[in-house]
C-alpha cells in the first residue's frame, strides 16, 4: 500500500514559545512510515526542551535497534528509553525540575500499524466516514471514567482535564498504551497535539478539513482555523494516509526511499510538508 504523510505545527497566538515537536519519517528505522508528535510541558524553555528532547530520542532508539516492522514491542522499549532521557534531564537544571512531554506515535509497516501514547495527545483513525480514538487519553478525568468513578460526559469539561496521570519523563518509569491495528486502503491516521481542541476545533470539523483536498491543504486549514479561534495553545498535525497501490506503485516507493526528517523545530507561522513520493 502506498502512503501520503504530511504534518505541521504553529506555536498559536498566545504562546510565547512552540513546546510541540513533530518528527515524520519515510522509509527509515524499518517502517514504512513513522509519525512522532510530542507536547512538552514545564513552562517556556522546559517545555520544548522535553519535547525535543522525547521526539530525538524515541526515533533514534527506533532507527538503532537493529529491528524491523511496526511491533508495540518496539514502540514500547523506545519509550522506555525516551522517558529515562527526559527524566535525567530533569534533574540536570533546577530550572527544569519536573518538566515532561506526552508522547503519540504510529509506525506503518504494510498493512499493520503499531501505536504508543502517554499523555493526552490523540490519534485518531478515520475510516468510511467514521473515525475512533485508538490513544488512550491519560488526563485524570479519563482515568476516573476507566476507573467508573465518574462518567464520560462528566470528563469533557472537567477542570483538571489538562492535568495529567501520565507522562514522559515526570517520573523514573512510565506505563505506556501500546495497540497494533490492522489497516486498509482508504484510512487516515491522524495524530495532533491538544491544542486543536483547545482552540475549539471538533474532530468531526477537523477530518472534514482533512479530507476535502490534499493532506497539505488540509493541515493548513486545521491551524488556520485554530488561529482564528484564538489558538491558544500551540498546534500540531501529522496526518498518514493509506492509498491502495499495485506493484508498479510499491516497486517506485522503493526505488526512491528518501529518508526525511520533517520538523523537530518551533515555528511562527504554519509551516507544511509532504515527503516526496
Amino acid at each position: 500500500m502506498k502512503i501520503r504523510l504530511a504534518f505541521g505545527t504553529d506555536p498559536g497566538l498566545q504562546r510565547e514559545e512552540n513546546e510541540d515537536a513533530v518528527l515524520v519519517w519515510k522509509d527509515k528505522a524499518g517502517v514504512d512510515a513513522l509519525l512522532v508528535v510530542c507536547d512538552g510541558m514545564g513552562g517556556h524553555a522546559a517545555g520544548h526542551l522535553a519535547s525535543t528532547i522525547a521526539v530525538e530520542t524515541f526515533s533514534s532508539a527506533l532507527a538503532r535497534d537493529g529491528a524491523t516492522g511496526a511491533d508495540p514491542n518496539r514502540l514500547r522499549e523506545a519509550s522506555a528509553r525516551t522517558n529515562t532521557a527526559v527524566h535525567l534531564a530533569s534533574l540536570e537544571n533546577s530550572d527544569w525540575a519536573g518538566m515532561g512531554s506526552t508522547l503519540t506515535v504510529v509506525a506503518i509497516q504494510g498493512d499493520r500499524m503499531a501505536l504508543v501514547n502517554v499523555g493526552d495527545s490523540p490519534a485518531y483513525l478515520f475510516r468510511d466516514d467514521t473515525y475512533r480514538l485508538i490513544s488512550q487519553d491519560h488526563s485524570w478525568p479519563a482515568e476516573q471514567v476507566r476507573l467508573g468513578v465518574i462518567k464520560p460526559e462528566d470528563a469533557k469539561d472537567h477542570p483538571m482535564k489538562h492535568r495529567l496521570t501520565r507522562a514522559i519523563g515526570v517520573w523514573d518509569q512510565i506505563a505506556a498504551f501500546t495497540d497494533l491495528i490492522d489497516l486498509q486502503p482508504g484510512d487516515t491516521v491522524v495524530l495532533c497535539s491538544d491544542g486543536v481542541e483547545t482552540a475549539g476545533v471538533m474532530v468531526e470539523e477537523m477530518w472534514a478539513m482533512l479530507s476535502a483536498g490534499t493532506l497539505e491543504d488540509g493541515i493548513r486549514h486545521v491551524i488556520e482555523r485554530c488561529r482564528e479561534l484564538g489558538a491558544p495553545d500551540n498546534i500540531t498535525v501529522a496526518v498518514a494516509r493509506v492509498e491502495g497501490a499495485d506493484r508498479g506503485d510499491r516497486m517506485r516507493l522503493d526505488r526512491i526511499g528518501k529518508t526525511q526528517v520533517l520538523s523537530i523545530k518551533t515555528v511562527t507561522m504554519p509551516k507544511i510538508k509532504a515527503p516526496e513520493d
